[in-house]
C-alpha cells in the first residue's frame, strides 16, 4: 500500500530554548513527523540556536532527535552561522521551501 506524504513547512520566528510558541511548534512538527503521513520541514525565520541539539532540556532534545529522523530538513534564514544542526538558507531558498510544501505554518 502506498501512502501519500504531505509536506508541511514550519516557519518559526522564535528560539525554542527561550520562546514557548517556538517550542510548541517544534513539538507539533516532531509529533506529525513520527506519524509518517506528513513530512515536516522546519525553518527558523530570524533566529537560530546553534546549541539547539545540545539543549539541557531533555524534552527539547527529544523533539530535535525526532525531527532529525523524520524531517525534510532543519534550516535557518538567520545571517549568523547556524552551527552543525541547522542548514543556512536565503530568501530564494525559503521561497523554494514554501513552493515545495503542501502547507505552510507560521509560528
Amino acid at each position: 500500500m502506498h501512502y501519500i506524504t504531505m509536506k508541511a513547512l514550519f516557519i518559526i520566528e522564535g528560539v525554542p530554548t527561550l520562546d514557548r510558541r517556538a517550542r510548541e511548534a517544534l513539538r507539533i512538527a516532531a509529533g506529525i513527523g513520527v506519524w509518517g503521513k506528513v513530512r515536516p520541514t522546519v525553518c527558523f525565520d530570524r533566529a537560530s540556536d546553534p546549541a539547539l541539539g545540545q539543549a539541557e532540556d531533555e524534552e527539547l532534545r527529544r523533539y530535535i532527535h525526532l525531527l532529525r529522523e523524520t524531517a525534510g530538513g532543519l534550516f535557518t534564514c538567520a545571517p549568523e552561522a547556524p552551527g552543525g544542526l541547522l542548514r543556512h538558507t536565503d530568501e530564494a531558498g525559503l521561497a523554494k521551501l514554501i513552493d515545495d510544501a503542501d502547507t505552510v505554518l507560521r509560528f
